[in-house]
């Protein structure tokens, strides 16, 4: 499963409470109830191509598990702002498992360029700036500034996310006064939103404008050092795994998710405008729920164009992007290795998926998001490095491939996972590297599609509620197909 939807939100929030910690004020970060980690801020003044600016530094440290494999990743962010607050320069470098990606971003007036060091793999970026965006390094340092919007109403400032290498808008809403508990008594603070695409957060000040908590998806809390309560303190005793706190139950559970063929589920609490409706899956609002029905278009050679049909096509997903190095001389011969001579879109796809599938080994203790050329050289990751990993081979052997993250089942529950879809000729049709089946289940739920920087960006099911409306399965038997009431 991947879980770099919650190490990158989880890295946002490390940021959220920087504005208000500029004074080396330690911030201890809770999952569920458990302590697993700390966050540093630190705010000095400096000198930058000989004119005065602020340096602001931030460091997160987390200790945790991912499917019961131990988790340690280590992100520090330095920033280079002007009078204002908008960036100038920024290095952000992010160590876990062994590995490191150091992404360096110098900011123009209207563009920034970026260099990207993954692990030693090294690629240039430049991203255009929205017109009439404010900048900031962190969501809310114009709000601790004194510019926040009156009450209700809203602002959006763009900051920088270097897991993805995108502007990611986050909208600023002071909600006035509020109550908040603090070991068990309500005390009186200023409340303020922040709306990421990805996941909301609030944040709770004094009246005095100093940071009492801040609260997010998951069950995330951030609280000062000096204040932090002990986990015997705190009002539920959580799991540290990162997969198990995003995960989403289902009602009922879902017995043998694997041989799903179709699933319709209600879906509240949630707004899902933005997940695709197409072959695979439809996705409608109904009142106050959404319905998804999943069906997935299975791989078949009959419907299936060459890859040089296919390519002619859709050229536009066969050229490299972020991590995904398909014209890379290397990956062009590993690539022609696998397929061979067939010609088969389909054909030619399945071998590569299953080249991906022998050759990776599963590693959930990775939580940087990695360049194909360093997945192929490790052969270990999780499902976004096999997904990353297959793309770049599938563009490499001229098939057109995109990215998608979503859901799978397993175990009563949805986990977030990657996996690609191939153009046919006709149709996009999923694959996925990780299970030993050709073909997608009715449980893979797409979120976001596209390369890296769209399909990695996807939202948070936070606060939804799943039931199971119907499930069918491949093969017959006493659950073989249940209706619920």
């Amino acid at each position: 499963m991947s879980r770099l939807r919650t190490l990158c939100l989880i890295l946002g929030f490390g940021l959220v409470a920087a504005s208000w910690a500029r004074v080396e004020e330690r911030l201890a970060l809770y999952l569920q109830g458990s302590r697993i980690g700390t966050v540093t801020n630190s705010s000095t003044a400096d000198q930058l191509n000989g004119k005065p600016v602020t340096r602001n530094e931030n460091r997160m440290e987390i200790k945790s598990q991912m499917l019961g494999t131990s988790l340690e990743m280590v992100s520090s962010t330095t920033s280079w702002v002007d009078e204002n607050q908008r960036p100038i320069r920024q290095k952000s470098v992010i160590t876990s498992g062994g590995r490191t990606q150091v992404v360096e971003a110098e900011f123009k007036a209207d563009t920034i360029d970026v260099r990207v060091d993954n692990n030693g793999v090294k690629s240039q970026k430049t991203l255009a700036i929205p017109k009439g965006a404010i900048l900031d390094d962190d969501p809310t340092s114009t709000i601790s500034r004194g510019d926040r919007p009156p009450t209700g109403k809203s602002m959006t400032v763009y900051v920088l996310d270097p897991a993805t290498v995108t502007l990611i808008p986050n909208k600023i809403i002071y909600r006035g006064r509020s109550q908040v508990d603090v070991r068990g008594k309500k005390v009186d603070a200023d409340l303020i939103e922040i709306e990421d695409p990805r996941m909301s957060t609030k944040v709770f000040l004094s009246l005095k404008g100093d940071l009492i908590k801040v609260e997010a998806a998951m069950g995330l809390e951030m609280w000062p050092e000096s204040t932090a309560p002990a986990e015997s303190e705190r009002p539920t005793s959580g799991s540290k795994d990162l997969a198990l706190a995003s995960a989403i139950p289902t009602q009922p559970a879902i017995e043998r998710p694997e041989q799903v063929t179709f699933l319709r589920l209600e879906v509240r609490g949630v707004d899902l405008s933005r997940m695709p409706s197409d072959t695979h899956q439809t996705v409608r609002k109904d009142g106050d729920r959404w319905l998804i029905t999943c069906k997935p278009v299975l791989p078949d050679p009959k419907q299936s164009l060459t890859r040089a049909e296919a390519a002619r096509s859709q050229p536009n997903w066969l050229k490299p992007s972020l991590h995904v190095p398909s014209q890379d001389p290397a990956f062009r011969q590993r690539a022609q290795q696998i397929v061979g001579s067939e010609t088969s879109v389909v054909k030619a796809a399945e071998k590569i998926r299953r080249a991906v599938l022998n050759r990776m080994t599963a590693n959930a203790g990775i939580g940087v998001l990695r360049d194909a050329r360093e997945v192929w050289q490790s052969q270990e990751g999780v499902c976004r490095d096999y997904a990353i990993l297959m793309a770049t081979l599938c563009r490499a052997a001229d098939i057109p491939t995109r990215l998608v993250s979503g859901l799978i089942s397993d175990d009563g529950m949805f986990y977030y996972h990657a996996w690609v879809e191939v153009w046919t000729g006709k149709q996009w049709v999923g694959l996925d590297a990780t299970r030993p089946a050709p073909g997608l289940t009715g449980t893979h739920l797409k979120i976001a599609q596209g390369n890296v920087e769209e399909a990695f960006q996807f939202f948070l099911f936070e606060k939804a509620t799943m039931k199971v409306l119907e499930v069918r399965h491949s093969k017959p038997g006493k659950a073989a197909s249940r209706r619920a009431s």
